[in-house]
């Protein structure tokens, strides 16, 4: 392997989808080693060429990950692993937001399931191959700030499709305060980013969106705009806050307003998790 190959991988998780792209092409555009992790691996396979024909960088590859269960992220980083090559970033993109409920095979709601628990999975288990000084990066939304987390909360009890997005995004947001307090004796960088409500088919639910763009009185931005927070904590040192826009940053403890929720939250997780982590 020469060195080129050995030089730590930038991962971005829903990298074919419309903020993954982007965010995917610009740190080809950087010359950065990326590697493309997608649920459709075909398609992250014909992007990955399609990258590589425009930016003339080489060091771009494609991983096959499914977030639906604990089982399929533990396969991704296992393969991962395969590679043998380091991580400079975990830009965890990868989200979703399903019209109706469904539970995934380990007994979540899906969106719940992808949104939160998987992502925080791969997060700990992708950390050990984490450089020092690498990030770990998590997509958050403005709609974590309409909803809270009822006390049953990984499981739901009554779903909505505004509520269980918006909880999984208010959840992962909480458990990054944890993660980030963790990861800091490795020197390993945990922020948010929300990307402000943007102009893409996953969002094109106008009921909620609606709602959302109402109650702050801003309009949708376009994904170049959208990506910019990520680009940000891609290049901050700081760990611990949530990027927005152009220079706004927050740290993510301001979100924190109960602090036994918050503990509950993460001892859940923990106990739900403990299972898929090494020993």
């Amino acid at each position: 392997m020469n060195t080129e190959q050995t030089k730590p991988l930038y991962i971005v998780t829903g990298a074919t989808d419309n903020m993954g792209s982007i965010i995917s092409r610009r740190l080809a555009e950087q010359g950065k080693p990326v590697l493309l992790a997608s649920r459709n691996i075909v398609k992250a396979q014909q992007y990955a060429e399609e990258l590589r024909k425009a930016t003339k960088n080489q060091d771009i590859q494609c991983l096959q990950l499914d977030l639906s269960s604990f089982e399929l992220v533990q396969d991704f980083v296992e393969r991962l692993k395969a590679l043998d090559r380091p991580v400079a970033a975990l830009v965890n993109n990868a989200g979703t937001l399903p019209r109706q409920s469904r539970m995934s095979p380990n007994g979540f709601e899906h969106a719940i399931q992808v949104n939160f628990l998987s992502t925080a999975l791969l997060s700990m288990l992708v950390k050990p191959l984490v450089v020092e000084g690498g990030r770990i990066i998590m997509s958050t939304s403005i709609s974590r700030r309409l909803v809270s987390l009822p006390y049953e909360f990984p499981a739901v009890s009554h779903f909505t499709q505004l509520g269980a997005y918006a909880q999984s995004k208010l959840a992962l947001t909480l458990f990054s305060i944890y993660l980030s307090t963790v990861f800091k004796t490795s020197h390993v960088s945990v922020n948010c980013v929300n990307p402000g409500v943007v102009k893409s088919s996953m969002l094109a639910l106008n009921k909620w969106m609606d709602r959302i763009a109402d109650y702050f009185i801003k309009p949708p931005v376009d994904s170049e705009a959208g990506v910019i927070p990520t680009m940000r904590a891609l290049e901050s040192a700081d760990t611990g806050f949530i990027f927005e826009g152009r220079s706004k940053q927050v740290k993510m403890s301001s979100v924190l307003n109960n602090r036994d929720v918050f503990i509950k939250l993460c001892n859940d997780t923990m106990r739900i998790l403990k299972k898929y982590l090494p020993r």
